[in-house]
């Protein structure tokens, strides 16, 4: 007799998260003026922007279920083989890289005298944190699985209707990195770096179909 392949089809992987956007550079510090008279000195550079958050990567989706099917035969089985498994489910995305944080203004000068003081550098943006990794898709069930004979008493049936395994979890999104303080008199501070987002969880793993071997009169 011939096999029969019922699987259920894997499930659709997640997409990756967009990455985040880095933040928007700090302005120069305000210029200064000197004469013989009065001076006025240069502002100090402005902090540079936060870079924004990378989106999670969208969850995988479920297997397919195994197909159910019964075999029906007159007198004996002949080498059977059945395959109804689950499906399994789809990989999550990964998170997106969170976008790091701007550079800090550079200090202001005194343009018709560099040798004045400059303005201190602005602080570096902070980095955001990465997207979180998408959810594993749910393996699918295996199907069920009927032999019907009058008489079950020559060559074997071997039957497989396992649940799919679950998908993984999506990968966590890298933090953005920090933004450089700017440069100035004194060099301003660095921004933080952005945390990790979290890895997304696995997916469960499909229930096994039943297999049922009947001889009827």
């Amino acid at each position: 007799m011939p096999d029969f392949f019922l699987d259920g089809n894997p499930g659709t992987n997640g997409l990756v998260g967009s990455n985040g956007r880095s933040g928007q550079p700090g302005q120069a510090g305000t210029v200064g003026h000197y004469d013989w008279l009065s001076g006025l000195n240069p502002g100090d550079g402005f902090p540079g922007g936060d870079g924004l958050p990378g989106s999670s990567g969208t969850d995988g989706q479920g297997g397919e279920y195994g197909g159910s099917i019964v075999v029906e035969v007159s007198d004996f089985i002949v080498g059977i083989n059945v395959f109804a498994r689950g499906g399994v489910g789809g990989n999550g995305g990964g998170g997106g890289t969170g976008g790091g944080g701007g550079n800090g203004g550079a200090g202001g000068i005194v343009p018709n005298n560099l040798a004045w003081p400059h303005g201190n550098g602005g602080l570096g943006g902070n980095g955001a944190q990465g997207g979180n990794g998408g959810q594993g898709g749910l393996g699918g069930n295996g199907g069920n699985i009927t032999i019907v004979a009058k008489k079950i008493t020559v060559g074997t049936v071997h039957g497989n209707s396992q649940g799919g395994r679950g998908g993984l979890g999506g990968a966590a999104g890298i933090g953005g990195a920090f933004g450089p303080g700017g440069l100035g008199n004194n060099v301003g501070p660095n921004g933080s770096p952005g945390p990790n987002g979290s890895t997304g969880s696995n997916g469960p793993n499909g229930m096994d179909g039943a297999i049922n071997i009947v001889e009827r009169p």
